[in-house]
């Protein structure tokens, strides 16, 4: 019997072997069209002190105060014509806002994109246009609470 049992554990013991050694084994090749997931959007909420030189015009100091929920952004732009609610999104380390503006009297829509610093935080720079004036660059760098 005790033979028996010693035969019985070892023909176990090589049917398991067999089938670890038999089991498939799946490899995931990565799939080239797929992309990795993309980054998760900087954080952008929070006061902004926003430097611009504006085309035949020169350099103009505003701020803005944005709100972000995932990638959407909402706030408040503050300039020399008043206060004007902004729209835009962050993706990844790309801000995009635009907002209309009353000029003295007359509507202008302006839109502006940059890039968070790589840090996520400090500053952002980028370029924008105001209609009917011309381009812009800007940066924005946050404001210490």
């Amino acid at each position: 019997m005790h033979t028996t049992r010693t035969l019985l554990a070892r023909l176990a013991a090589a049917v398991l072997t067999l089938g670890l050694v038999a089991a498939p084994i799946t490899l995931r090749a990565q799939d080239p069209q797929q992309a990795p997931p993309p980054p998760p959007p900087a954080s952008v909420a929070g006061k902004w002190a926003m430097s611009m030189d504006i085309e035949n015009m020169g350099p103009a100091e505003t701020a803005l105060d944005l709100k972000q929920e995932g990638e959407k952004v909402t706030g408040t732009y503050t300039g020399s014509y008043g206060a004007f609610q902004v729209e835009g999104t962050v993706k990844g380390r790309i801000l995009e806002f635009a907002f209309a503006m009353s000029a003295q009297g007359t509507e202008v829509w302006l839109s502006f994109r940059g890039e968070v610093a790589a840090d996520g935080e400090s500053i952002i720079k980028g370029t924008g246009a105001i209609e009917g004036l011309g381009s812009v660059s800007w940066t924005a760098k946050r404001k210490k609470s």
